[in-house]
């Protein structure tokens, strides 16, 4: 009985023994671009299906659905649905379902996910997988099964991974068991934006044999970037090879990006296969590769724009500290809207401020922000002294402008004097901040970041060597941009 029973299931598949039961299938159109070469990848979704460690860096809340005629045959209808979420300082979970065939015959996949990572360059992920078949008039079965992946990153233009599937599995019949698989990949940056991936797969059934793939990736503005990507599976005894071509286009506003990709997948024995998938992703990461404020040559910073910015961020004018409005104080350098709200309600709780050191009173407010604005907010009695001062100030320099100079050496060395001064006390501010290079994950909790947030930005570190500049952290995945505007006057790179 056991022996119809599967015959039957052969000639439903292709009439052939292209696919056994529960066989690997190209479903994700990101994926098959690369013809499957995807255990080594941190940045999609669909990593779940091949690796369940790669889903520990993808974005915060993602989404991602594929719908598709396995080689356009209408009988072979693939659904799947995938998501993926961050569970604070406790990994990421996962989870997919997939649903194949027709009214016949149907495959359900249901795959759990969790991951983790340890010592940041290394990851870890596990799928608990249900599996069931239904064969009209024969009945259906269910099986478990599981799945290990780790993701290492030894060096941050190079990825590798090793994937366990089907670990544990029941066998079905006498001569048809759910296959298990070992896979060890590799992801490389040669170049910037340009991507290498290769898989090397084993099972009982096959040979050995590999599944390469190259992606190119480009921006073509700030809210729209492309990749293009190509791949092949090479042929062994019983399956002929394989090729690949798919591209991506991603719509990126605020914190949320739309992808949809397609790709074409080339058989030498069935018809060729259209595939196109639709993913949303909430917190995206920020495109790595690409650092508009670095220089090629020098990896410095930009002097001048970094310059520009912070000018464009200064006040224009002195304010009252007791009457001003929220926009107003949070143009204060340090500030930001979060604290100027503080600020709003402390001075509703106190009636008004009789001392700029009040401002120490509010918690994420320290003495180096309030050295820094200082200069930019007066009190009631404080302001005609103040503006006597300016115009004093405006006077005399006046004066020094229509003057002659005398005793140039002696205002010279009075002015190096200063210089010397001035470059004294910045070192001594410096020391009471954090060297963004060498802040631990601790000191970063105490600035306010979250346990995952301090967990990224020194996986980023990690990843990409040292930091640049400060302004540099914005880049990094999953950071509130707010978190960032309230203690990036506390940090340096050096």
């Amino acid at each position: 009985m056991k022996n119809i029973y599967f015959l039957f299931l052969y000639f439903l598949i292709f009439f052939s023994k292209t696919y056994a039961l529960f066989e690997y299938k190209e479903i994700f159109a990101n994926s098959a671009g690369l013809c499957g070469a995807f255990s080594a990848e941190e940045e999609n979704l669909s990593v779940i299906y091949y690796n369940p460690a790669g889903i520990f860096n993808i974005p915060r809340y993602s989404f991602y659905f594929s719908n598709t005629n396995l080689y356009n045959i209408s009988k072979l209808a693939n659904n799947t649905f995938c998501f993926a979420t961050e569970i604070r300082s406790l990994g990421n979970i996962g989870f997919i379902y997939n649903n194949f065939g027709f009214e016949l015959y149907k495959e359900n996949l249901i795959y759990f996910t969790y991951a983790n990572n340890v010592k940041e360059k290394f990851s870890f992920g596990i799928n608990f997988k249900l599996l069931s078949v239904d064969i009209k008039n024969y009945g259906s079965r269910s099986f478990s099964s599981f799945d290990i992946g780790v993701l290492a990153r030894p060096h941050y233009k190079f990825l590798t991974s090793f994937v366990a599937k089907n670990i544990y599995s029941a066998d079905i019949s006498e001569d048809e068991v759910i296959q298990k698989e070992l896979v060890v990949g590799s992801k490389i940056q040669f170049v910037k934006n340009f991507l290498s991936y290769i898989d090397v797969i084993k099972n009982p059934k096959d040979p050995l044999f590999f599944r390469i793939g190259e992606e190119i990736r480009y921006s073509l503005n700030d809210k729209f970037s492309s990749s293009i990507r190509l791949g092949i599976e090479t042929a062994v005894e019983y399956k002929p090879a394989r090729y690949s071509l798919g591209f991506s286009l991603s719509y990126k506003i605020k914190d949320y990006e739309l992808n949809i990709d397609y790709s074409y997948l080339h058989h030498f024995v069935l018809s060729g296969q259209h595939l196109v998938s639709f993913g949303l992703n909430f917190a995206k990461r920020q495109n790595v590769y690409y650092e508009e404020t670095v220089d090629k040559k020098t990896k410095k910073i930009d002097v001048k724009r970094e310059t520009q910015i912070i000018k464009k961020d200064l006040p224009k004018k002195t304010i009252n500290l007791n009457t001003a409005t929220k926009e107003e104080i949070a143009n204060l350098p340090g500030i930001g809207p979060y604290n100027a709200q503080k600020i709003i309600e402390y001075r509703q709780q106190i009636g008004k401020f009789t001392s700029l050191e009040q401002l120490l009173d509010i918690p994420r407010i320290g003495s180096l922000t309030l050295q820094r604005i200082k200069p930019y907010i007066v009190l009631e009695e404080d302001l005609p002294q103040k503006q006597l001062q300016e115009q004093s100030f405006g006077q005399q320099t006046q004066q020094d402008l229509t003057q002659p100079k005398i005793n140039q050496p002696e205002e010279k060395a009075v002015e190096q004097q200063e210089k010397q001064e001035v470059v004294k006390q910045e070192k001594e501010v410096s020391k009471k901040k954090y060297n963004l290079n060498e802040i631990t994950e601790e000191e970063l909790k105490t600035l306010g970041f979250t346990s995952s947030e301090a967990k990224n930005i020194i996986r980023y570190r990690t990843r990409f060597g040292n930091f640049n500049s400060v302004e540099e952290i914005y880049k990094i995945p999953n950071i509130n941009r707010k978190n960032i505007d309230k203690v990036k006057n506390l940090l340096y790179v050096e």
